[in-house]
């Protein structure tokens, strides 16, 4: 039986400027230190934001994500989780986490990067505009 990485199938919604995080669990059964984190637009292939090392909480962002310096990412008790300080429209997206998994077939692989990246569900964040505060003017 395949094992897999553990994170709600959740969909949020944040205001731009607020912060949001995703969480991804199981990762102590990864064949190694690295879980990748990726962002899936509707009209777009998944694009690889960052690579977290639980073993040091070294991040690696050089994937050329045009928003890479938006996200941070951190260790659990339970696995890792990536977070965006600061959400804006843009961001609107789901999150997936993934690990290398050795010798096993992924299950329920979204994408099918590669027959040994285990993957999870998503998590889908929606950002809508900031609240729009009006003032009463007096004459």
């Amino acid at each position: 039986m395949a094992t897999q990485l553990s994170q709600d199938d959740l969909t949020l919604t944040r205001r731009e400027g607020q912060s949001v995080s995703f969480s991804c669990g199981g990762t102590d059964q990864c064949a190694g230190d690295y879980v990748f984190w990726y962002q899936k637009k509707d009209t777009e292939t998944f694009k690889l934001i960052l690579r977290f090392d639980t073993s040091n909480s070294n991040i690696r962002n050089d994937y050329n994500h045009p928003q890479k310096d938006d996200f941070s990412a951190s260790k659990t008790q339970n696995g890792c989780e990536l977070k965006i300080n600061q959400v804006k429209l843009s961001h609107s997206a789901s999150y997936y986490c993934g690990c290398y998994k050795s010798g096993s077939t992924v299950r329920n692989d979204p994408c099918s990067l590669n027959k040994n990246l285990q993957m999870n569900r998503r998590q889908t964040v929606f950002v809508t505009e900031r609240e729009q505060k009006t003032t009463a003017q007096v004459h």
